[in-house]
């Protein structure tokens, strides 16, 4: 099964979402990242033709929607502060897709919980806050996060994939697919 996944930083904006909702309208599975939320952290409701609110975790950096007419085939595997995993069945294995959201200035304790989350997806794609010279030609020099996550991706044999320029103000790359 072919699962077309789009993970997108909105700045907290419903208008930014509801673009995003309307343009996007043909991907099966929507990550959601700094979704506008209410002043408690609370989730501010969408109403949209042709996604489902899947998941939603208060005071958390990713949101999840599936388009409606597959939402029966995904789960919500996991649901935390930084990290949302979906899995759905494909030929018979199931497969999992997370979407991440990491806070810059992040301290590595929370960095170290998040990492756990991750463990059986497939792919991860998101806003990593992570830069590294490895995946970002503007990068100088690798912040911690940068490093760490080169080294996981070393020892779990991943790879890390980015779009072909900065993906944050025209000088970085933070938003990784890592698989």
């Amino acid at each position: 099964m072919f699962i077309t996944t789009l993970s997108i930083n909105v700045g907290r904006s419903s208008a930014n979402r509801s673009l995003v909702m309307d343009v996007f309208s043909c991907v099966d599975l929507l990550f959601i990242l700094e979704p506008p939320s209410d002043g408690d952290g609370g989730c501010i409701v969408h109403d949209c033709v042709n996604f489902d609110l899947f998941s939603f975790v208060l005071g958390s950096g990713v949101e999840v929607f599936v388009r409606s007419s597959v939402s029966g085939l995904m789960e919500v595997v996991s649901h935390d502060r930084m990290t949302a995993c979906v899995s759905y069945v494909d030929c018979g294995k199931t497969r999992m897709i997370g979407g991440v959201y990491v806070r810059p200035q992040i301290v590595m304790e929370e960095w170290s919980e998040a990492v756990l989350a991750w463990n059986g997806c497939q792919l991860l794609c998101g806003n990593f806050n992570a830069r590294h010279p490895r995946w970002d030609m503007g990068c100088g020099q690798p912040n911690s996060l940068g490093r760490w996550l080169d080294g996981y991706c070393g020892r779990e044999g991943h790879d890390v994939w980015t779009p072909p320029g900065p993906t944050f103000r025209s000088v970085s790359a933070i938003d990784l697919v890592i698989g």
